[in-house]
């Protein structure tokens, strides 16, 4: 039998294709077979994802090729001191292989500059959390996986006042993110600008809060997002489902934050997974009340 070799190499142009293919099949996979609706509704959702990525980062995107085929991809986004991984994927077929460590340990290579790598992780997959865990991550809390369609108002509170962010807003919008997360996530802030509109809240004409919207055809992501505090996060996402009105919206909320997930219940969200925060490193919670990032998971 001839020997086939793993090769672990950076992303080209020409995997995209059927990289994206593969973080279908193996998202679509693992969820349905848990008995969860599949988070990706065809192919090119996935493909775009994967190009996008690579337009982004191109020098933090890798896949793994066996015999000569894309079978799986993965991507780290270096900010600063810390980094985020994201997704991680593995061909159906090529999986319990040992391949996915394979591609964790490049992407592990890749931020070994940084004293702080982060990832989450979907908990009902029994299958990736102790691969983490063997490679040095810990769970640091739980992430709740929200959706929703049809809203409740759940009214405003005085004093907190909403618009849209502009472009000499960036700065200001990083240095408060960074104070309140911990993160340095500038290039971040500037991508979501190139896709107007997104939004910022001022308390007593202070900067209180923003939240970054990625629109998806007939839904919208919202996050990253920081708040000083949770009527102010509360605010911007009820200023967001009126922006987005008819749109399935989806978020990543920390656990944490039970304030503001017993608000969201009651505006007509709902959870959809329960995931794990993971990180290899030091890590402090955040100050205020955030959102986690989808695209880029900067986290």
């Amino acid at each position: 039998m001839a020997e086939i070799t793993l090769m672990i190499r950076r992303m080209e142009e020409r995997d995209v294709t059927r990289a994206g293919e593969v973080i279908v099949a193996a998202f679509n996979g693992v969820y349905t077979r848990h008995g969860f609706p599949p988070p990706f509704p065809s192919p090119e959702a996935g493909i775009g994802m994967a190009r996008d990525y690579l337009h982004l980062e191109p020098q933090e995107c890798f896949v793994a090729v066996e015999g000569g085929q894309v079978v799986g991809s993965g991507f780290i986004h270096l900010r600063g001191e810390t980094a985020g991984i994201g997704p991680i994927t593995v061909d159906p077929d090529c999986q319990s292989k040992g391949v996915g460590k394979e591609i964790m340990m490049a992407v592990i290579r890749a931020g070994r500059h940084c004293t702080s790598l982060r990832l989450v992780q979907d908990a009902f997959n029994v299958v990736s959390f102790p691969l983490y865990s063997k490679l040095g991550f810990a769970a640091c809390g739980t992430v709740l996986s929200l959706a929703g369609q049809e809203f409740r108002s759940p009214g405003r509170p005085r004093g907190i006042a909403i618009r849209e962010t502009a472009a000499d807003d960036a700065a200001r919008v990083t240095a408060l993110d960074t104070r309140l997360t911990g993160l340095t996530r500038s290039q971040d802030i500037r991508y979501f600008l190139t896709q107007p509109p997104q939004l910022l809240s001022l308390v007593e004409g202070k900067l209180a809060g923003y939240l970054c919207l990625l629109r998806t055809g007939g839904g919208a992501f919202l996050g990253p997002a920081a708040a000083t505090d949770p009527a102010v996060l509360r605010t911007l996402i009820a200023h967001a489902i009126e922006l987005e009105q008819g749109k399935v919206l989806r978020m990543r909320l920390p656990a944490r934050h039970t304030e503001l997930f017993r608000d969201l219940l009651k505006m007509g969200f709902s959870v959809e997974t329960l995931q794990t925060y993971m990180v290899r490193g030091p890590w402090k919670p955040p100050k205020g009340t955030d959102l986690l990032a989808l695209f880029p998971e900067s986290l």
